[in-house]
């Protein structure tokens, strides 16, 4: 069983995401969770292999405007129909989108 390293717990939240993954294109998911250092994507049918490195696009709102922020990721585990993304490089804009969307679910 792989050990996890969080710093914030993560809390149930369903938001719609789109995956970038090179190798196979722009990928939709939906959020299971979320956490300020990760998330974990519900997929259909698309295996992304653990390790690889992909960027996350979400929307929300900022400002009374809806913003797309795109973060860095990296997937930590493939299982339970999805997978677990862990954030790189979070900046203050991304960071405070989270921390929104955190404290309103």
């Amino acid at each position: 069983m792989a050990v996890e390293h969080r710093w914030s717990t993560r809390k149930p939240l369903s938001i719609e995401v789109n995956l970038y993954y090179p190798p196979l294109g722009m990928i939709n998911g939906k959020t299971r969770d979320i956490s300020l250092e990760g998330m974990f994507v519900e997929l259909q049918g698309v295996h992304i292999p653990p390790q690889s490195r992909l960027e996350v696009a979400f929307t929300a709102a900022t400002n009374g405007k809806q913003v797309e922020h795109r973060l860095p990721a990296y997937v930590v585990h493939q299982r339970d129909g999805g997978i677990g993304l862990m954030l790189q490089h979070v900046g203050y804009r991304e960071f405070d989108a989270l921390r929104y969307m955190l404290n309103a679910a």
